[in-house]
């Protein structure tokens, strides 16, 4: 036999003796130590990989400009790494985006992979330590930054005798270092019932948290909405007005993309009451041209949520501040729904200061949206809608006729204007004709509504 093959063989009853398996059924497996272990390796990059002071790093920065890359020493390179997202004295802008910026990155494209291993992790926290409004615009030096991640990423991991836990996370999510970052991380952004978990499990990287990655994922997960089937839009609608409460900054994007989602779906004539209520806290009431923010949405999802605000003054009205449930005259205006443009109560005294629970909370919710009625007779609640040219004046007593106007009753249709006098509403002078609700009325209305080119919806 060769001294070959002799060497083979016994290679090979070796690897057999020395089977992982072998071992753990002839020895107990110190759990102890291996924990111990862990704790101390993870010391250990922690502190390697601390982010030093930025003191060091400015004399780094003043050492590199009197030597520029000669004499540097390895705590020097990785000074130069972190220093990129820094913005140094007397400077406005972050190291990155200025020509000793572009010098340090364009060397470390060139650089041998030794060096790039040693400042791979300062440079990695660079990357993410940018804000939304450094690289929204995508600037080409934070791309050149990310390409030098990116190409070197695979290599970093195979020379490393133990990978580290970072490495490990770009090795499971290389979507980081792509033009779509956050993406693979939307829907558990959307569904996870701790909203902490991506930030847990990204830990390792230190992305802080004013980064340009947690923008990104609020951004992308609002994109989202688009591509949603409807069951899961409106399963993440809760989700989505908390993910709005807690950052200001997006509840414009935010509304704006759930009221136009919710206005391609067929619950769209269902009111839907905190998109509702959200909308006009953001924007005011959308029956008014004055209400700008109403420019944000299509006119088809501004008309939409106009018709959610006439459903709840109808319903208000004739149910909440009639006396008894008015349903005859309820029934009779909901067939022409589609048609209304405009909708406001006015209330009496007795409602405004005396309301009753269920007053008190149409009240509450639609702060700006009703006006008070002042004037010697202050009896009735009035409503109005306007319908085609007509503006159409009911009352909650039933005593009272429906006016019929072609110019608006009363000065000012803005919500600024809370005062109206009793006698605009109810004035057989300026009306143009007025019907009493006597006998089977709504025969004599639809006839007189058909006379001015008014049909049911």
């Amino acid at each position: 036999m060769s001294i070959d093959k002799l060497k083979q063989r016994l290679e090979q009853q070796l690897s057999h003796s020395l089977a992982q398996e072998v071992v753990h059924t002839k020895f107990v497996k110190p759990q102890k130590l291996i924990k111990t272990l862990y704790v101390l390796e993870q010391r250990f990059d922690d502190f390697e990989n601390a982010i030093p002071l930025d003191q060091k790093i400015f004399r780094t920065i003043s050492k590199f400009h009197d030597t520029g890359f000669y004499s540097l020493s390895k705590r020097d390179w990785k000074n130069l790494a972190w220093a990129l997202s820094k913005v140094l004295p007397d400077t406005e802008n972050k190291l990155i985006f200025s020509d000793i910026g572009k010098k340090i990155l364009q060397h470390f494209t060139q650089a041998k992979l030794d060096l790039i291993g040693l400042v791979y992790f300062p440079l990695l926290y660079s990357y993410f330590a940018l804000e939304n409004e450094d690289v929204k615009n995508k600037p080409e030096t934070w791309l050149h930054l990310r390409s030098i991640l990116s190409a070197h990423r695979s290599q970093v991991y195979r020379d490393a005798q133990r990978p580290k836990k970072w490495m490990n996370a770009l090795i499971d999510y290389p979507e980081l270092l792509s033009d779509l970052p956050t993406q693979i991380f939307v829907g558990r952004f959307l569904k996870d019932q701790d909203s902490n978990s991506i930030q847990q499990d990204l830990e390792s990287l230190k992305i802080a948290p004013n980064s340009w990655f947690w923008d990104d994922l609020i951004h992308s997960s609002i994109q989202s909405i688009k591509k949603m089937s409807e069951a899961e839009f409106f399963q993440l609608i809760p989700r989505f007005l908390i993910l709005s409460e807690k950052n200001t900054l997006y509840t414009t994007e935010i509304l704006v993309a759930l009221l136009e989602r919710y206005a391609q779906s067929i619950q769209r004539e269902v009111v839907h009451d905190a998109l509702k209520h959200l909308a006009l806290n953001q924007w005011g009431n959308p029956q008014y041209n004055s209400s700008a923010g109403w420019n944000n949405v299509n006119a088809e999802t501004r008309y939409m949520v106009n018709q959610w605000f006439v459903r709840a003054d109808l319903e208000a009205f004739f149910k909440v501040f009639s006396h008894g449930a008015e349903t005859r005259r309820f029934n009779y205006w909901l067939r022409f729904i589609k048609q209304v443009s405009l909708s406001e109560i006015f209330l009496n005294d007795d409602a405004i200061y005396h309301a009753t629970r269920q007053q008190e909370e149409f009240k509450n919710k639609n702060q700006g949206r009703y006006k008070r009625i002042i004037g010697k007779s202050t009896a009735a609640n009035a409503f109005m809608i306007k319908i085609g040219g007509y503006y159409i004046v009911e009352f909650s007593e039933l005593n009272n006729a429906t006016y019929f106007y072609r110019k608006l009753p009363y000065k000012g249709a803005n919500a600024s204007l809370q005062l109206v006098n009793i006698t605009d509403l109810k004035s057989t002078a300026k009306a143009d004709f007025y019907l009493s609700h006597n006998g089977s009325w709504e025969n004599s209305f639809d006839k007189r509504l058909k006379a001015l080119g008014i049909y049911p919806d």
